[in-house]
């Protein structure tokens, strides 16, 4: 009788301890559930700072103007660079760094040295443009006058001009490398692409070696 006792005693105090935990399993405290709301709100706060952040700059018309100018200078240079220089009809095209120089060639020959300058890229994961002279990936040596066009965009309140990086595609990216292109009087410009980005460049200078 005695030893029924104390086994129903015993389970009873095993089921209330564990309705115990199974009903405070997971409870939070006041506090605790404040701190986790919190959280939860500045988390949501800096994704959406971020996401804004990346928004594509306003069109002015003050830009718009300046766009239309570029394009038509760009388009001139670019025909005269294919005219003049046979830009896109040769085999092979190589770009360096270190030297800051686009090289085309012809059955591994040398016949065009450019001297370019990095204007930025488009990533084909992110689908955002990053401006060369905020990637510090770059050697100064491609990106050492690229601040002119950010200069002229602060003096003249042109956000794509001045902010690092957004959400764009490749028509963007042709468009700030004309604009690139017009304020720097370049000779033309040219598309690298590469595994994950596009990577736009001005021409500063032709060295024909045919």
């Amino acid at each position: 009788m005695q030893k029924d006792m104390i086994q129903t005693l015993f389970i009873i105090i095993v089921l209330v301890i564990g309705l115990f935990f199974a009903f405070n399993y997971g409870k939070k405290t006041k506090n605790e559930v404040i701190e986790y709301k919190a959280s939860q709100s500045e988390k949501t706060l800096e994704e959406i700072s971020e996401q804004k952040s990346l928004d594509k700059p306003n069109r002015t018309p003050e830009f718009e103007s300046l766009s239309k100018k570029a394009y038509e200078y760009l388009n001139q240079q670019q025909k005269y660079a294919e005219e003049e220089y046979g830009i896109g009809k040769y085999e092979k095209w190589f770009y360096d760094q270190e030297t800051g120089l686009l090289t085309f060639s012809d059955n591994d020959e040398i016949k065009l040295k450019i001297k370019y300058e990095s204007v930025g890229s488009i990533s084909k994961i992110s689908e955002t443009w990053l401006w060369s002279w905020a990637n510090e990936h770059l050697e100064q040596i491609v990106k050492s006058d690229i601040k002119k066009v950010k200069k002229y965009g602060e003096e003249n309140n042109i956000e794509a001009l001045t902010k690092r990086k957004w959400h764009a595609d490749q028509y963007d990216g042709w468009e700030m490398t004309a604009i690139s292109a017009y304020l720097m009087k370049a000779k033309g410009a040219y598309r690298v692409p590469t595994e994950n980005t596009y990577s736009f460049m001005i021409f500063k200078d032709i060295i024909d070696l045919r």
